[in-house]
């Protein structure tokens, strides 16, 4: 069974029924949680703030694991004995150059589908897509520094995730132009909500907004 969370950000002041939902995946009274950064944070900055966030929510066992600088590929495994595994935010393009180098997407895919829950934020959220081709897109969009060309990303569904929707109608047409493009259904999340797959269904927490070309009829050939 595939468990996700997809969030858009990571905020202290969010969405009280998602937290709740978010603790409730966990069936072991105390959890670990394996966070792997977009890129190196030597200064550990961005993951104790991740810290922070579950420890309100009643997790205590965060372990950082590094794929750049740090990277260590005989403790690295060790990951996967987590109860679940969280994908930080950054830059979508790098963070996906550095599962591809180090050769973890398949073993990410094997893990949740062996039944680890996998938590991605922003950029994290966006890797457990088909393609990372959203991260380029709009105005705020990620520069692809690295010159990826292979966007493949770990598919574990069947919809991709465009966080930090600012909320407007003018955004949500541009989406609308990206997914009759690409044909493919986008959920638009506002920071604060996110997106939980627990099994087949998906639950929707705060400001998300299913767009599907599908849904203004045929699209031209």
């Amino acid at each position: 069974m595939t468990t996700l969370v997809l969030l858009s950000d990571l905020l202290f002041e969010s969405n009280d029924k998602l937290d709740q939902r978010i603790r409730s995946l966990f069936e072991s009274a105390q959890p670990s949680i394996g966070y792997i950064p977009s890129c190196s944070d030597p200064e550990r900055k961005y993951f104790e703030h991740t810290r922070r966030y579950y420890n309100q929510i009643g997790i205590d066992n965060i372990q950082y694991y590094d794929l750049d600088l740090e990277y260590e590929e005989s403790t690295f495994g060790a990951i996967f004995e987590c109860d679940a595994i969280h994908l930080s935010g950054g830059n979508t393009f790098y963070f996906l150059s550095l599962l591809q180098k180090r050769n973890v997407l398949g073993l990410l895919r094997s893990y949740v589908k062996s039944g680890g829950i996998l938590i991605g934020v922003s950029a994290g959220s966006i890797l457990t897509t088909p393609t990372i081709k959203i991260a380029g897109y709009g105005e705020d969009a990620d520069e692809n520094e690295v010159g990826l060309n292979d966007m493949k990303a770990l598919e574990l569904v069947d919809f991709e995730f465009a966080p930090h929707w600012d909320g407007s109608e003018e955004t949500l047409d541009s989406l609308r132009e990206y997914s009759r493009v690409n044909r493919t259904a986008v959920y638009a999340c506002q920071d604060g909500g996110g997106l939980v797959m627990d099994g087949a269904s998906v639950e929707l927490y705060g400001n998300v907004r299913l767009i599907d070309y599908r849904e203004s009829g045929s699209v031209d050939e």
